[in-house]
């Protein structure tokens, strides 16, 4: 018994000095990232933000509703919309979920070859912190909005300006990062800030106050741009199929379905998950002329 016992450790020897060295397993390792890497530069790469705008796009990759064989949809997540535009800008994406006032500007000012895949419901609200005192927008006179520059609130800021005709000059404070500015109203530390869902539910549960919204006020701003250099249509109409689909499945199910989703790429929390209104999404169609019109205007000064 002991001889079979000891041939049968001289096996699991001779079986462990035919493995793989740890140079050959080292070139499957650099082998594999390689491969990772190239697939990464050839798959249809979407800029996407923590907002509600954007969750058909993290329906469609989580339950893979698109055709593999046809397109590779990876999302580039960031916090902040100027980081889309610098990816747009620099063609390390080929589609962005963003606003017109970005997409128009990128386009005159900095050339940037694009398109409209489709609108979306992407809305914004001017909330003021609860210690403000801001309760209707005539009351801004001298108090201080965070908004981001060339940008949907930064429109919106100069729209809720003409509306309030304050005593004295609004101040903007450029807040690029969504949850720096929510972080920042959680510490009382301006006056009144843009937030789009599930920020906009979250910063209401605090008990503050939406003096604004650009959907009351019929403004429609955002978009699902697409890079026109190196353009790749078939990929392009395999999103769009996969968009389509995943319009469908919120609106049947209802936003509150995909409360994990919601939670995983939003960081919201339960309770602001509940708290959302019943959003609305729509297939894939171009932006209206007049949000385009009021975008280019902004741009220009009306000229």
């Amino acid at each position: 018994m002991k001889r079979i016992n000891y041939i049968l450790i001289l096996a699991v020897f001779a079986l462990v000095s035919c493995g793989k060295s740890d140079k050959e397993l080292q070139a499957e390792r650099q082998n594999r990232k390689l491969a990772e890497r190239e697939a990464y530069q050839k798959a249809y790469k979407v800029a996407v933000m923590p907002t509600m705008d954007c969750l058909p796009a993290y329906l469609l990759k989580d339950s893979l509703l698109y055709d593999t064989a046809k397109v590779d949809v990876r999302l580039c997540r960031f916090n902040a919309q100027m980081d889309c535009d610098t990816a747009m800008a620099g063609g390390s994406v080929q589609a962005a979920f963003t606003d017109l006032v970005r997409t128009e500007r990128l386009k005159h000012k900095r050339k940037v070859l694009m398109h409209y895949l489709t609108d979306t419901n992407l809305n914004w609200q001017l909330i003021a912190d609860k210690g403000s005192k801001l309760k209707k927008l005539s009351d801004l006179s001298d108090k201080i909005i965070a908004m981001t520059r060339y940008s949907a609130t930064d429109l919106l800021s100069d729209m809720v300006v003409k509306k309030a005709k304050p005593k004295y000059q609004v101040f903007r404070v450029q807040i690029n990062d969504v949850f720096v500015r929510l972080s920042m109203l959680q510490n009382h530390e301006i006056d009144a800030y843009w937030f789009a869902e599930p920020q906009a539910t979250k910063a209401l549960m605090g008990d503050n106050n939406a003096i604004f919204s650009s959907a009351d006020a019929g403004v429609h701003l955002g978009v699902v741009a697409i890079m026109d250099k190196k353009r790749r249509n078939e990929e392009e109409a395999a999103f769009a199929a996969a968009y389509n689909k995943a319009v469908e499945l919120i609106d049947k199910n209802g936003v509150k379905y995909y409360a994990d989703l919601i939670k995983k790429y939003m960081k919201a929390d339960d309770a602001t998950v509940r708290a959302l209104p019943d959003i609305k999404y729509t297939k894939v169609g171009p932006p209206r002329k007049a949000d385009l019109l009021m975008a280019r205007n902004y741009l220009t000064g009306g000229k």
